[in-house]
């Protein structure tokens, strides 16, 4: 009976064993016997092929070999790793294949009926990646009791034209590593925990460095001065370089890894560009095309060498991906431009003399300290597994060093608007100064004029009331030329007294004009009547207005209209009013025959009498008009209805609104 049991048992594991195992090939890693991680080295096989062998026609080639540590590798040649993996327990596990830094990674997992491929690698874009975290994963799953096929594909990233790749630079890296699901989780987690200070850092001097660009942005917007411009450009300059130095890992980084081959080869564009921009700017900042026009053309004429060569840079690049071009373009310009541009520094020190040279010094100088410490920081030499406190020592990269001399530099046009501004207030104090003279000098040259014109008018005067008193004397009317002398000089020592006056207060300007009525009226005799009207509102002492305003019109009256009127009764009146407390009106009215026949009768007359008064009283009121707040106005009315005739003089005063006086 036991042996029948036995026989039946051996039978039916002969019958099940094919359909539930595979043979363990002995390139077979189990899963039982890894613990956390594992080189290939030593475990997986290693076949060398050109860079465009396929996966179908691997097989064809001839054995590998095993794959050793220190395996030499050319960047024109494709590396195929091969291994086996067996899980040999009762449980789903899910590796992760560490691939390093990789350009381009390929993981090919062949099972009896699907053949699966990943892909991973620093030039593999985002929606290629095979994890959701990193471009330096590919995680495999395999089942319980399973036995699957790893087939790595790793090489370099071929440029758009790859023959011109010539170069042994970079090497691609076979340190390829299979982590479990543990250990990969506890790695992501500690990195995540060593890098979130870095992150944090990198975030801020990222938003940093986006303000400045928005603000420059606005600034240049509202100004367009080629400072602004450059300056604007440097700082774009430098927030590409932050955002492309982004890791992969984050949102952002994502993002710009849809472009792996522009986002690796740009870095080193941006950073000629920025020198570009920089020297445009650093010789706008110090006026160099008027202190030193010679260096600033040549500022200039390397600036746009580096343009150029910037661009070149990354056309080449791009065409090829060549490595060692990018490498001896690295280090060999590094040679030859750190000494020019501390020459550079030291010529600004030295000869360019301007207050904003000190900012240029401190900004380069916390840029190349900050920058030699973030490289040898970056390389290992300086601190080297030290964190310090707040994890400042993360603060150690170019980018920080790049926003530190942004902000030495918006301090300088700081102090540059400044300075502008002092010579703006500066020149315009001169320029106000120059004005006030300009216009006291004009003032000073209306009231010479105004004083000559007045002077004109005083002979004028003098000459018609002599013709009176003389008229008076050869007729033999010695009362009337006594009461017409007495009134006269009266009026004569008035006049002397305005003569140096500018303006005079109403009731000044009335009482002279009533004695050179009385003068009119005691040569006209009795058929001569006029009245003066003044409103009662308008206080005499308070307004002021320019000395014989009046007596010119009511002398153009009383020659011009009365006398040729043959009327019994020649009237004149002479109004003060009122418009409103900012405007008198002074109206001058006569019944005499009007300016229309007035003008017929100078035209026919052969001895035409000019009205100098009027003339010159007009040029005073255009004088007054041009140096003095308050303003005249004149209308000449003619009054024609009912068979009358005469004319009206109105002369609107417009006042000052601050005061009644000048």
């Amino acid at each position: 009976m036991g042996c029948r049991v036995w026989f039946l048992v051996l039978g039916y594991w002969l019958m099940v064993t094919p359909l539930t195992a595979q043979p363990v090939r002995p390139d077979t890693l189990r899963l039982s016997q890894l613990t956390d991680r594992v080189y290939l080295f030593d475990r997986a096989t290693l076949t060398i092929t050109t860079a465009n062998t396929s996966y179908a026609t691997l097989r064809q080639l001839p054995a590998p070999k095993r794959l050793t540590n220190g395996e030499p590798t050319n960047p024109r040649e494709a590396y195929w790793l091969r291994l086996w993996l067996h899980n040999n327990t009762d449980s789903a596990h899910t590796l992760h294949v560490y691939v390093g830094e990789v350009q381009t990674a390929t993981v090919y997992v062949a099972r009896p009926n699907r053949l699966d491929s990943l892909r991973a690698g620093s030039m593999v874009p985002t929606d290629g990646w095979a994890s959701d975290e990193s471009d330096q994963y590919v995680p495999v799953s395999v089942a319980p009791n399973e036995q699957v096929e790893l087939t790595m594909r790793l090489a370099n990233a071929q440029g758009w034209l790859p023959r011109l790749t010539r170069t042994s630079q970079p090497r691609p890296s076979l340190a390829v590593r299979l982590e479990t699901d543990l250990f990969h989780q506890r790695k992501v987690a500690q990195d995540f925990r060593t890098n979130s200070t870095e992150l944090l850092y990198r975030s801020w001097i990222q938003g940093a460095l986006l303000f400045f660009l928005v603000f420059v942005g606005l600034i240049y917007i509202q100004y367009r001065q080629p400072v602004y411009r450059y300056y604007l450009l440097y700082v774009l300059a430098g927030c590409t370089f932050a955002l492309l130095k982004t890791r992969s890992y984050t949102a952002l980084g994502h993002w710009i890894s849809y472009f792996p081959m522009v986002r690796t080869h740009l870095l080193e564009t941006v950073m000629w560009l920025g020198l570009a921009a920089y020297l445009f700017f650093l010789s706008e900042l110090l006026d160099l095309r008027t202190k030193h026009p010679v260096a600033h053309r040549w500022l200039r004429r390397v600036a746009w060498g580096g343009v150029a060569f910037g661009v070149l840079y990354a056309v080449v690049l791009l065409l090829t991906n060549d490595g060692g071009i990018q490498q001896t373009v690295f280090w060999g310009t590094r040679y030859v431009l750190i000494p020019v541009y501390v020459g550079l520094l030291v010529w600004v020190s030295r000869w360019v003399r301007s207050p904003l040279t000190r900012y240029v010094i401190l900004g380069n100088v916390l840029m190349a300290v900050v920058g030699t410490l973030a490289w040898l920081r970056a390389g290992g030499v300086l601190l080297k597994g030290i964190t310090l406190p707040g994890g400042v020592d993360n603060l150690m990269m170019v980018s920080f060093a790049v926003l530190l001399e942004i902000i030495v530099f918006a301090l300088a046009l700081a102090h540059r608007i400044r300075l502008i501004d002092r010579e703006r207030q500066a020149s315009q104090s001169a320029y106000v100064e120059e004005i006030e003279q300009r216009t006291a000098y004009e003032k000073r040259l209306a009231e010479v004029e105004m004083l000559a014109l007045r002077s004109q008018m005083n002979p004028h005067f003098l000459f018609n009331s002599l013709n009176t008193i003389e008229y008076f004397v050869l007729k033999g009317d010695e009362e009337n030329a006594s009461r017409y002398l007495s009134s006269f000089s009266r009026l004569l020592r008035l006049i002397l007294n305005h003569s140096n006056e500018d303006t005079v207060r109403l009731s000044e300007e009335l009482t002279g004009l009533r004695l050179y009525l009385e003068l009119e009226a005691t040569r006209f005799g009795d058929e001569f009547q006029y009245t003066v009207e003044i409103d009662s509102d308008i206080d005499r002492d308070d307004v002021v207005l320019p000395p014989l305003l009046l007596q010119p019109f009511v002398e153009n009256a009383i020659w011009h209209g009365l006398r040729q009127s043959g009327r019994a009764d020649k009237r004149l009146w002479v109004r003060v009013l009122m418009n409103d407390p900012n405007t008198l009106r002074f109206e001058i009215e006569d019944n005499g025959i009007g300016r229309r026949q007035a003008n017929d009768l100078k035209s026919r007359s052969a001895t035409t009498r000019k009205s100098y008064g009027m003339d010159i009283t007009r040029q005073r009121i255009d004088l007054f008009n041009r140096n003095y707040p308050s303003k005249l106005d004149i209308q000449l009315i003619d009054i024609e209805e009912h068979n009358q005739t005469g004319t009206c003089v109105r002369i609107t005063y417009q006042l000052a609104r601050t005061t009644q006086r000048i």
